[in-house]
This record gives C-alpha cells, sequence and structure tokens, in this order.
C-alpha cells in the first residue's frame, strides 16, 4: 500500500505518454462517419506510405485470405470492408509504434512479449468465432493491445516494472498477483489511462481495463471475456511471454457469459494453433 500513492503520481506525471500518429486519429474519425468514402480513407492511409506498405502486406497475407489479389488500399476497404481496415490500420500502427519504442533492457524479453499478445489477439478471433461472436477483427486488436500498461511499465517505470518480473519469478506468483500486492494500481488501470488517451472505441477501453477481471454485468461483457479466456488459453498452450510463468484460472463468469460448460475445447484449441500459424506473419511485418 505505502507505494499505491507514489506509482500513481508516477503515471500522471509522465509528460510524454505515448500518443497514436496523427493519420491514425484522423482514419479513426473518417471510418466513424457514416458518409465516408473508401476513396477518402485510401487517400488518408496512403500519406504515411510506411503504413500504407505495411496495410497491403497484410491484407494481401494469408491471415485475411486474399494472398496477392489486393492492390490499392480502396481495394482493400471494398473487399475486406471499413472495419477490417480499421482494425489492420490500427495493429499494424499499435505494433509498430512500440516495437519501435521498446526498451532495449535485457531483462525482459520483449519479442516474445509481443509474440504472447499477438497470439492472445489471433486467440481472441478464434474464440470469438466458435462462439458466434460477430466482431472478431475487434477481438483480435483486443487481444493484441490487453497488456498495454505493461508496456507503458517496461518502458517509463522500468525500477517498478522489473521489481514485479522478479518478483513474480521467485514467488512463482502471477505478474498481476505481485503488482496487486505492491502498488494496487495494476497494468490495466496502467493502460486503460493510455487506451482513454487515444480515443480507442469503448469496447477496446474495457477489455483493456477489466481482461483479469470480466464481469458479466459491464458493457463489453463477451468481448472482455473472450480476450480474458483467449490471454489465459495461450499462456496454458505456451504462446510467448506475458511477465510470469504462472497460468491463471479462468473466471467462472467469464466461462459461462461464453457458454463454454457446453463445449469441446478440441477444436478450439486446434483453430487457436492454425490462427496463431498465420497471424506469425504481423511479427515480420508490422
Amino acid at each position: 500500500m505505502k507505494n499505491q500513492i507514489n506509482i500513481s503520481t508516477k503515471i500522471e506525471n509522465i509528460s510524454n505518454l505515448p500518443t497514436l500518429p496523427s493519420v491514425i486519429e484522423k482514419i479513426t474519425r473518417l471510418m466513424q462517419n457514416p458518409q465516408t468514402s473508401a476513396e477518402e480513407v485510401g487517400r488518408a492511409i496512403t500519406t504515411d506510405q510506411s503504413l500504407a506498405s505495411k496495410v497491403l502486406k497484410l491484407v494481401n497475407s494469408a491471415f485475411y485470405g486474399f494472398p496477392g489479389k489486393i492492390s490499392t488500399i480502396t481495394h482493400a476497404i471494398v473487399i475486406l470492408g471499413f472495419s477490417t481496415v480499421k482494425n489492420v490500420v490500427l495493429t499494424a500502427s499499435i505494433f509498430d509504434f512500440f516495437k519501435k519504442n521498446s526498451s532495449e533492457n535485457n531483462q525482459f524479453d520483449m519479442e516474445k512479449f509481443w509474440f504472447h499478445s499477438l497470439a492472445c489477439g489471433a486467440a481472441a478471433q478464434s474464440i470469438a468465432r466458435y462462439v458466434g461472436f460477430n466482431e472478431k477483427e475487434e477481438c483480435f486488436v483486443g487481444g493484441l493491445i490487453h497488456d498495454i500498461g505493461k508496456i507503458i511499465l517496461c518502458q517509463f517505470l522500468s525500477e517498478e516494472f522489473h521489481i514485479i518480473v522478479k518478483t513474480a519469478q521467485q514467488k512463482q506468483k502471477l505478474f498481476y498477483e505481485c503488482e496487486s500486492e505492491m502498488f494496487t494500481m495494476t497494468h490495466q488501470e496502467i493502460g486503460g489511462i493510455i487506451a482513454e488517451k487515444w480515443n480507442l472505441p469503448s469496447n477496446l477501453q474495457h477489455i483493456v481495463m477489466y481482461h483479469h477481471m470480466p464481469n458479466p454485468s459491464r458493457e463489453h461483457a463477451t468481448m472482455t471475456s473472450i480476450v480474458h479466456l483467449a490471454d489465459i488459453l495461450v499462456r496454458a498452450m505456451d504462446y510467448g511471454y506475458g511477465g510470469d510463468d504462472k497460468v491463471p484460472l479462468i473466471a467462472d463468469s467469464a466461462w459461462n457469459n461464453l457458454g463454454f460448460q457446453n463445449l469441446s475445447l478440441g477444436p478450439l484449441l486446434e483453430d487457436i494453433d492454425n490462427e496463431i500459424e498465420k497471424a506469425s506473419i504481423f511479427m515480420q511485418i508490422a
């Protein structure tokens, strides 16, 4: 408890917390307007040639099922739709931003962290499809960014971050348990500050804020439950590294909310493996 005020004050006093590039804010605004055309969004994306190149490479990857067939951003929007392209743009931008700004500290394997995040996104998309939830792409992005609070801790509060990682290893506890005991302000709250600062959609903000404690009475409960389950399954399947070596228990509320008491996990786990293999292209491109 003695460190609670300290860490909260530190977060509030960080003047250079990351912001998303202005082009992403513009694209997000355009896509929220029902009057916006595919050409307008295409022009906005192509103002950033690096981003446009990444988007085209990703939409032409096996992950989206149109290898080599989509030649322009406008074409991508027509084929895949606004929602998918928006999520590709957001994914590529966030991935690129944090990879460029990741800590060089060799005490934490950032490559494995990103693979865990990517695997969580792919698993969330698989689970959404498995339970018949329509917002599959949003689940992918939610899974990808669920742990952004850990990145902020690693970059801006590295001493506290490495204390948590070391304590989790020594005591064989969860990262989340250790930070809760030591600071009370966890990576969920810290990530929520960033998600709000970025004006991300409310469903993504909820995922970041509550992925360790999904509550069926909260807004966006199904999507948060999906990412909660995805996070735990990819830990159990040993994909990447999230800061500890423990596998959390699945919240009963999430399990029941998704109807898994009546479903078999076998086919889902196989689909998650396949989805993660396809999604690994993001590690090479984004």
